[in-house]
């Protein structure tokens, strides 16, 4: 078979400068005969290049055309039949020389022309080797990016949690073809096999990232209240819920503030879910606590924060107390700075009732 333009790429990886080159090549210029050769490809590089252009696998075979382009390396071009071969020069080579300053060595004498991507390609290549180059810039068509669904859940992915449901949920996503990221915050890491899941570890305090996500999802088989459910209705977020009983008491209103799934996951909205843009208000319900607790005056003073210096009592041996972390006092008098909880024990205001020092002063962290 006879080709009329053939561009050659040894490997076509997963990403990477060429793969996209090619690729916006490919659907510029469809409408020309253009055919990719290349050794060995990502599967799916090799599929969405496929939509516009011819794609072959080079197995040594005999190739005909009127102009081969290489890019790169030109390994093949023995095999090769052209008018016409070009290099696209996609590096400053100037720079490459000064770490390969023998890169030429592996170009074919047949290589008659040379495209340069920019113009600090072509002078490179030229003052390089003092052969002329042309310039042609990486063509390129900017398609406008579909939106990114932010997901975010802090839960246990067990079965009661609903685990099943949230793959189930990211199945239709992903049918849908609708680009997602899910931050699961969890210690249950890659419990969920999904490229579009996100594993964060867990932490005190996510209001910042349910305050940047388009839901908070819980598909719980129940819940009680849902802490992370309130606390998002709270920051204006909306959520994507299993229709618990207690979220009607909380004022979840479904496609006002929330979408409510059936149990058994049929019928998932998923278009609207990705289209909605709910904007609500949210009042949590108020709470009555004030009626149970008996009202003394707080005794407490904020201690996480505060150093103590200890004075050693007596002489101890680690033996004498059950903490691998202590060490031995050399001598009564010896002081010291240590944080509350180590405070506590040494002082033994910690069920141990073992009293090795006393404290001298405390502050506050610096």
């Amino acid at each position: 078979m006879h080709f009329t333009n053939i561009y050659y790429f040894y490997y076509l990886n997963v990403i990477g400068g060429t793969e996209t080159f090619l690729y916006q090549l490919a659907k510029k210029y469809k409408d020309y005969d253009l055919t990719i050769i290349y050794r060995y490809a990502d599967a799916k590089q090799v599929e969405r290049l496929k939509k516009y252009v011819r794609c072959i696998k080079f197995t040594g075979q005999q190739i005909e055309c009127d102009r081969a382009f290489f890019n790169y390396g030109a390994d093949i071009i023995g095999n090769v039949h052209a008018k016409d071969y070009y290099l696209v020069v996609h590096a400053d080579y100037e720079a490459v020389a000064k770490t390969n300053p023998n890169f030429m060595a592996s170009f074919s004498p047949k290589i008659n022309h040379f495209i340069g991507v920019s113009d600090l390609a072509c002078k490179a290549f030229t003052k390089v080797t003092g052969k002329l180059c042309e310039k042609s810039y990486n063509p390129i068509e900017i398609e406008k990016p579909k939106k990114v669904l932010n997901l975010i859940s802090a839960t246990r992915l067990s079965k009661e949690k609903g685990k099943h449901r949230m793959e189930q949920l990211a199945a239709a996503l992903d049918k849908e073809g609708i680009p997602y990221i899910w931050t699961i915050f969890t210690t249950d890491t890659n419990a969920i096999d999904n490229p579009n899941i996100v594993y964060m570890k867990p932490r005190l305090d996510i209001t910042n990232f349910i305050a940047n996500a388009d839901y908070l999802v819980q598909l719980s088989d129940n819940e009680g209240y849902c802490y992370s459910v309130v606390e998002a209705l709270g920051m204006g977020t909306p959520v994507i819920v299993t229709h618990c009983p207690v979220f009607d008491e909380i004022g979840l209103k479904n496609k006002e503030n929330c979408f409510l799934l059936d149990f058994d996951m049929k019928n998932i909205p998923i278009k609207e879910i990705y289209e909605s843009e709910l904007k609500f208000t949210y009042t949590p319900l108020p709470d009555s606590w004030d009626k149970f607790i008996i009202k003394n005056p707080s005794t407490y003073k904020e201690e996480i924060n505060t150093i103590y210096t200890v004075q050693a009592l007596k002489t101890y041996e680690e033996n004498h107390i059950e903490d691998g972390q202590l060490h031995m006092i050399p001598n009564p008098g010896f002081k010291w700075d240590v944080d509350c909880e180590r405070m506590r024990v040494l002082t033994g205001d910690n069920d141990r009732h073992l009293k090795f020092v006393k404290v001298v002063s405390e502050r506050k962290k610096d």
